[in-house]
């Protein structure tokens, strides 16, 4: 009887020995340690939301091998900014600075507040950050900064006008695509989200100070812009200066219009939103996304900062920033996509900690940081939670189902934002790091079940 009950034991343990090899699968991010290779990213079951969009049209995580030699880094000499924007990593942003404070014996402190200066506000005059205080050993989270100051100013106030400060930046951003299909999704859904989109009127002419105008402000960053590794050139920037009145004539054409739609011109915007067609919705939201400088633009902000935070490593990488320091040794920039941690969220935390801490920790404690962070967004994407749309269709008010394939493929085909989002994913591409093939980005597609094309 005990050899039975030892064999069938036996055998059991085998079928969930096969099935546990069966259903993990491993991530790109091989770690060494002691001698043998370790599996750091075993991942179980992943959320069925975040498989579905494995069959779409977007970028695969650029390969990353931890190097043999880390630099030997104090954290307590270092400011850390991480940088976001809306919808490229409001919970991540947040989730990364807190599993270092909490995960870590290092004395890294937070200044328990949202951000580290105002949002989408400058100095009038320096049009940089304004009251920007910020302090060594400390990780901040910053959205959607206002970077339309010259690159000496924009250092200078970056290092918080302190002589032995040093600096590391991690800029999340995102595929613009991604990101304005990501925001139309979560400001159409019901009930409402966030309460502002009942009283926002998103075709309306913020100006800063009552005089600054949004594309004042970021044409000549745009204009002067040559470009990276040849996808962008002064004859072809991201934006002209009358695309600015052609999405303005449209944003009209669209809100509160009874001659486009019967009865429109009572609504608010969800109602339009909710209500238009949603390639029509999607518009609206995407010119909102890229024009309303107070209220919104961060695809134009995030490419607009992109470029400042590029220049800075460029142009100012030998120069002194104070003390006989080069700039280039005092500030440093990782930009990271969203949807790298999306599609690896362990390997891109790897990647984020070797950046930011160097040797300051062991390669378990990193193993340990990125496994809890991927259970935590594995978690909240199973538990349905609102600030994640990956993979999930848009539902119109009456019910109908918009799949976001086909919204991005119309995206991409429109004659005004498939163009400017067009070039805002090139500069992202130049920020990541893809490689070029025959003058024409990379987009390193993932493999499709089906035979849906795209336009670029």
């Amino acid at each position: 009887m005990t050899t039975k009950r030892q064999l069938l034991s036996l055998a059991l343990g085998f079928v969930l020995l096969l099935y546990i090899i069966n259903l993990n699968t491993i991530s790109n991010v091989v770690v060494e340690g002691g001698g043998e290779q370790q599996q750091a990213y075993i991942e179980g079951s992943v959320p069925s939301q975040l498989l579905r969009v494995s069959n779409n049209n977007h970028r695969e995580v650029l390969p990353y091998s931890p190097p043999d030699h880390l630099p030997d880094i104090d954290p307590k000499e270092w400011i850390y900014l991480i940088i976001h924007y809306h919808k490229t990593g409001h919970d991540l942003s947040r989730s990364l600075r807190d599993f270092i404070t909490n995960s870590t014996e290092l004395e890294l402190h937070t200044n328990g507040e949202e951000n580290a200066f105002a949002r989408r506000h400058h100095d009038q005059t320096t049009k940089c950050p304004k009251d920007v205080d910020m302090r060594r050993s400390m990780i901040y989270v910053q959205v959607s900064p206002n970077f339309f100051c010259d690159v000496h100013t924009l250092a200078t106030e970056l290092l918080s006008h302190k002589k032995k400060t040093k600096i590391k930046i991690i800029h999340l951003v995102r595929d613009p695509f991604s990101m304005a299909l990501s925001n139309f999704n979560y400001h159409s859904a019901f009930p409402v989200i966030e309460p502002w989109v009942m009283t926002a009127d998103p075709c309306s002419e913020e100006k800063f100070f009552g005089v600054q105008s949004y594309s004042d402000l970021l044409l000549p960053t745009f204009l002067q812009h040559q470009g990276g590794g040849g996808r962008m050139s002064g004859d072809n920037p991201v934006i002209y200066p009358n695309d600015f009145k052609a999405l303005s004539d449209r944003c009209h054409a669209l809100y509160q219009n009874s001659f486009n739609r019967p009865g429109s011109e009572k609504w608010n915007y969800y109602n339009h939103l909710r209500h238009l067609d949603p390639l029509q919705g999607l518009e609206l939201a995407t010119i909102q996304m890229c024009a309303s400088g107070i209220s919104g633009g961060d695809i134009l902000r995030m490419a607009n900062n992109i470029i400042k935070l590029n220049e800075i490593q460029q142009q100012l990488a030998g120069e002194d920033c104070g003390t006989g320091v080069p700039c280039g040794e005092r500030i440093h920039t990782l930009t990271l996509s969203l949807d790298w941690f999306i599609q690896d969220p362990y390997g891109t935390t790897i990647r984020f900690l070797d950046f930011a801490l160097g040797n300051a920790i062991t390669k378990g404690e990193k193993i340990r940081i990125a496994q809890r962070y991927r259970q935590s967004y594995y978690r909240k994407v199973s538990g349905g939670d609102s600030h994640i749309t990956k993979g999930k269709n848009v539902e119109t008010a009456k019910g109908k189902i918009a799949d976001p394939v086909l919204l991005e493929s119309m995206l991409r085909e429109h004659e005004l934002l498939g163009r400017v989002l067009g070039n805002v994913e090139k500069i992202v591409d130049d920020a990541l790091g893809y490689p070029i093939v025959d003058g024409d980005q990379n987009v390193l597609l993932m493999e499709r079940n089906n035979n849906e094309g795209f336009l670029r």
